[in-house]
């Protein structure tokens, strides 16, 4: 999996937006690709009559007692125009640490610098936090390039 489009920690108060983020795998940026794209759900439940309904989902399957969702194009500009109306604070943040680069999602660059160290901090047991961060680059992502 490409860390391109990561998945960030959230949850929407609206159940809608949140089962459209939690289908796409709870993406930074809900109109790029992602990682995943489905949602099961009992397929006599009022919730799969509530997704043929919606303008969002489009039917993706059916196995046994089983009813499968994705999200279409539709639902992921609704997701991405409720991310910004609420003003959620997750950006991509590209971190340099010795020339390798990664995308990270944070609220900010410096959250985006330990997000990081927590993730290879695990490979480098001798690397303390301070010398990582001197050793260390964040910049807010440009979409063409976290996105192209």
């Amino acid at each position: 999996m490409s860390n391109a489009n990561p998945s960030v920690n959230r949850y929407l108060k609206d159940k809608a937006m949140d089962h459209i983020d939690h289908a796409l795998g709870r993406p930074v940026e809900p109109l790029a690709p992602t990682f995943r794209n489905h949602f099961a759900t009992d397929a006599t439940g009022q919730q799969a009559a509530d997704f043929f309904a919606s303008p969002y989902w489009e039917p993706a399957g059916r196995t046994g007692d089983m009813a499968f969702f994705a999200v279409n194009e539709e639902g992921r500009r609704a997701l991405s125009a409720h991310l910004k109306a609420i003003g959620d604070p997750h950006r991509p943040y590209a971190v340099t640490y010795e020339g390798t680069t990664s995308i990270v999602p944070a609220k900010s660059a410096s959250a985006a610098k330990y997000a990081l160290y927590l993730q290879i901090s695990d490979c480098f047991c001798d690397l303390r936090f301070r010398d990582f961060v001197g050793k260390t680059r964040a910049v807010l992502a440009a979409r063409s390039n976290v996105y192209g």
